[in-house]
């Protein structure tokens, strides 16, 4: 397999890389997105309906006449048709962040990483595993499927991922399938989404890679009873973090008041080192927590190796966050719908940093990422 060496930092990337996976920087003679790719479907939920069958019927004559007018009928229906169709019908625009799935090894957008190791920054994480190294992350034998690993199997730690969207107003969704080789059961603490970041005292650029200036809950019990090592960017304006965390509901982790496996905050952070969060006191734990923690419906507990399918949507319309967690080996899933009301104001269109991250806590897992893809809508 032909590979490009970044003229960074020197890595060895995948000839279909078009920025370097290790720093993010822009490899020359960038090559397209594989015509192949697709984002993962996940497994309908009931059988689909048989297609259509029985005899097939003789044809009728139909007079020349009759076959003329109805032509017409049906090109002037067209006409008065095709263009409410077109003002009406949503535009979406897809993009591929990153696929390692089904044989790819597919960076595609400038991206740069942030770890945490108990509040201390470090660069040790996240990783990549290519097909040549990846058996050293599968514990369940000689697997060469590639991971870009957020966390170690350790405590108190977290990883993430930002890259840069032009945001053109609709609503937004980010889909993710994650998967993770060891840890506890269940496993700790979670994956997060970040959406609408400003930094102003970081970018998007090789020259920030593993030093955001950023601040961690680092495992303590706010703003959430259950959240991990979770890694909170500089930005100039309030952004928000969605997080799965399947200890909600099991080891221990319930609460009156939290019904699923869903944490929402609304994060503020200008300066970089020290985070706020709303609302607060939490709408549904009340005093001594922030956000909405443990919301939502359904809860389970992935295995080691399965694939989780995460997909969080947001809709400046009615200002209402959706989300779902998918285990597509068990069909298992956990969702959430919240309406952020007064609390958050969509925001404008314009350029953002979006994210993804996995951390630990009080127990671990070493969450690694598969696939990623935004999808907005505009109209």
């Amino acid at each position: 397999m032909m590979v490009k060496y970044c003229p960074r930092c020197g890595f060895q990337n995948p000839d279909d890389a078009m920025y370097c996976i290790r720093c993010g920087f822009p490899l020359t003679q960038p090559v397209n997105q594989p015509a192949a790719q697709q984002p993962p479907v996940s497994p309908p939920p009931y059988p689909q309906p048989p297609s259509a069958g029985g005899k097939k019927r003789g044809r009728k004559s139909v007079p020349i006449i009759g076959a003329a007018l109805a032509v017409i009928v049906v090109v002037a229906a067209l006409f008065l048709v095709l263009p409410l169709f077109h003002q009406t019908t949503p535009t979406k625009n897809y993009q591929v962040v990153l696929n390692l799935m089904n044989g790819q090894q597919y960076f595609g957008v400038p991206h740069v990483y942030q770890g945490d190791n108990g509040g201390t920054p470090t660069s040790q994480w996240p990783v990549y595993y290519g097909p040549n190294n990846a058996s050293q992350y599968w514990s369940q034998g000689n697997i060469n499927q590639p991971v870009l690993m957020m966390v170690p199997t350790q405590y108190n730690s977290g990883g993430a991922m930002f890259w840069s969207e032009t945001y053109s107003g609709g609503s937004v969704t980010i889909t993710m399938v994650s998967t993770f080789s060891e840890g506890y059961s269940p496993p700790a603490d979670g994956l997060e989404i970040y959406l609408f970041l400003k930094p102003t005292m970081w970018g998007i650029s090789p020259a920030y890679n593993w030093s955001i200036p950023y601040w961690s809950t680092k495992s303590i019990p706010y703003p959430s009873p259950a959240a991990g090592d979770v890694i909170l960017p500089q930005s100039s304006t309030s952004y928000l973090i969605i997080q799965w965390d399947p200890v909600w509901q099991f080891a221990g982790a319930t609460q009156s008041g939290a019904t699923g496996q869903w944490n929402v905050w609304i994060v503020s952070n200008p300066s970089g080192n020290n985070a706020g969060f709303s609302p607060s006191p939490s709408p549904n734990l009340g005093g001594g927590y922030a956000g909405w923690d443990g919301i939502g419906t359904g809860a389970f507990k992935p295995n080691p190796g399965d694939r989780i399918n995460i997909t969080v949507t947001y809709d400046p319309s009615t200002n209402t966050l959706t989300g779902i967690a998918m285990d597509l080996n068990t069909g298992q899933s956990a969702s959430f719908t919240l309406n952020l009301g007064n609390y958050y104001t969509p925001p404008g269109s314009g350029s953002y940093v979006f994210g993804i991250a996995g951390d630990t806590g009080g127990a671990y897992a070493n969450w690694a990422l598969l696939y990623v893809a935004t999808t907005q809508q505009t109209t």
